[in-house]
């Protein structure tokens, strides 16, 4: 589209000409893009690293499955083939629950390699996740890998602003800009065909990215466990999400490069956000919540447990706790001693001493995940002035892959260990009669294994209402900014 043409869509009755010119003008956008080699070079280099970065992540994604997979079988194996012993001390042998990974942690792996991948489930105790990846990887792998998140939050961002950043700036140090301006077209068209033609380079780079996942998607999920379609409608929000992300970035450069007097200055003013969204306030944003919401440390948190349990009798019988505990079994079955009650003393003294434990482990992770979950928010609050503190959980959470989900595992791993503890006791109870009761295989084999349902898109969505208001203000945030910058541009 030649500058002629441009002219002459300007000159043009309003009435017909606006949307000519906001096509004219996106059409010599994209034209430039073309031509300018560093500029494609750029793009093809990181529709390369999407490429690559799904690849490996349906790779690794597909291993971490298997192995899971492998491992809760042998589990399993272990679990059922145990010889006669009393059922307590099968308890006390305990199970392992393994988690599933989430297919679309090949896009965004989130917390998952720092926060373990199984719980170990035995008696009286309720277990951290245990076997963090990142920790087995060394100090390289801490410092983040290849993943298709990373390059949409990261690097996408800064092909947005190279693409942009002389929209208005180039074309004011060209004097193109007081040609258009003194032919009469709008700094509102110029400003929407710059935006359709940078909207739509963003477009080029979240295709691919998309259609890639979901072919990814179709190949990995197991149907027979999860929804396909949940999976897709995650894949969805995803997209859409980056979708607002990058685009608030197209309005943000356009604004820069309005207000800018040359392309140099709106570079340097761009990429100096760019530096503190992606690596200053991630940091910066953390810090301020953990000052803010504090989170005991695991010695502190393993300590205040240890507290509250020792209130508890466990296995004395010489505790204040058990002797009252007895008093009032005997009193309910109308005995004096316990050896004339009808059931089993001891399961009865276990199956308490478990109850007792389940609150006081609800009590304690419960006030640490909330604490975790103010933290999220005091981050995520931010998200409208520096967006990746909203698109990041944002993207986790759809991507199952976020301390929530983590939370949703382990909480779903404690009410099977719960289930057997449960189990275990009941046979007790009604069965032991001295101390020389066992049980056999048959036990062991009743007793299921662990089964996980990941919770549901909807329910990502519900967890994540702080990021999307800061991604949708980040979005109005830069477009009214780019719309008043453009507003002032004249014909100097």
């Amino acid at each position: 589209m030649s500058e002629l043409a441009l002219s002459s869509a300007a000159a043009s009755p309003p009435a017909t000409s606006r949307w000519r010119v906001i096509r004219a003008i996106a059409a010599k956008e994209l034209l430039e893009m073309r031509r300018d080699r560093r500029l494609i070079a750029l793009f093809v280099l990181t529709l390369l690293l999407i490429a690559a970065a799904l690849a490996f992540g349906a790779m690794e994604n597909a291993r971490v499955t298997r192995e899971r997979a492998v491992a809760a079988a042998a589990d399993r194996a272990l679990w059922t083939s145990q010889s006669a012993k009393n059922p307590h001390a099968a308890a006390h042998f305990g199970q392992y629950a393994f988690k599933p990974s989430s297919p679309l942690a090949l896009a965004d792996p989130g917390v998952d390699p720092y926060v373990g991948a199984a719980v170990w489930l035995e008696a009286h105790k309720q277990n951290e996740a245990q076997f963090r990846s990142a920790r087995d990887a060394g100090v390289a792998a801490r410092l983040g890998g290849l993943s298709l998140a990373f390059i949409l939050q990261t690097i996408a961002p800064l092909i947005v602003v190279l693409a942009g950043f002389a929209s208005f700036s180039g074309e004011r140090e060209s004097g193109t800009l007081k040609q258009l301006l003194s032919l009469g077209a709008r700094p509102g068209d110029l400003l929407a065909g710059k935006a359709l033609a940078l909207v739509f380079a963003t477009f080029v780079l979240l295709a691919p990215a998309a259609a890639g996942a979901a072919l990814a998607l179709a190949l990995l999920t197991d149907t027979t466990k999860l929804s396909l379609a949940d999976q897709f409608l995650r894949l969805g929000a995803l997209a859409l999400g980056y979708g607002v992300y990058l685009a608030g970035f197209a309005f943000l450069t356009l604004g820069i490069s309005a207000v800018s007097k040359t392309g140099r200055s709106a570079l340097v003013t761009l990429l100096a956000f760019w530096f503190v969204n992606s690596l200053a306030a991630p940091r910066l944003a953390a810090d301020a919540a953990r000052a803010l919401a504090p989170t005991p440390t695991a010695q502190e948190f393993r300590a205040a447990i240890a507290r509250d349990k020792a209130r508890s009798f466990g296995h004395d019988e010489t505790h204040p706790a058990f002797r009252a505990f007895r008093d009032e079994t005997l009193k309910h079955y109308g005995v004096e001693r316990v050896e004339d009650l009808p059931v089993s003393f001891r399961g009865l003294a276990l199956r308490k001493d478990d109850e007792n434990g389940y609150a006081i482990y609800d009590k304690h992770f419960g006030t640490l995940q909330a604490a975790f979950e103010r933290q999220d928010a005091l981050t995520e609050a931010a998200g409208v002035l520096f967006p990746l503190l909203a698109m990041r959980p944002l993207s986790m959470a759809f991507a199952g892959s976020d301390s929530r989900a983590q939370f949703h595992f382990a909480s779903a791993a404690e009410a099977h260990r719960r289930v057997i503890q449960n189990e275990v006791s009941d046979n007790i109870i009604h069965f032991q009669r001295d101390a020389s009761y066992v049980a056999g295989p048959e036990l062991w084999a009743r007793i299921a294994s662990f089964s996980y349902a990941a919770p549901n898109a909807g329910v990502a969505l519900a967890g994540g209402h702080e990021a999307v208001a800061g991604l949708a203000g980040w979005l109005f945030l830069t477009f009214l900014f780019a719309r008043q910058a453009a507003r002032r541009l004249r014909p100097l």
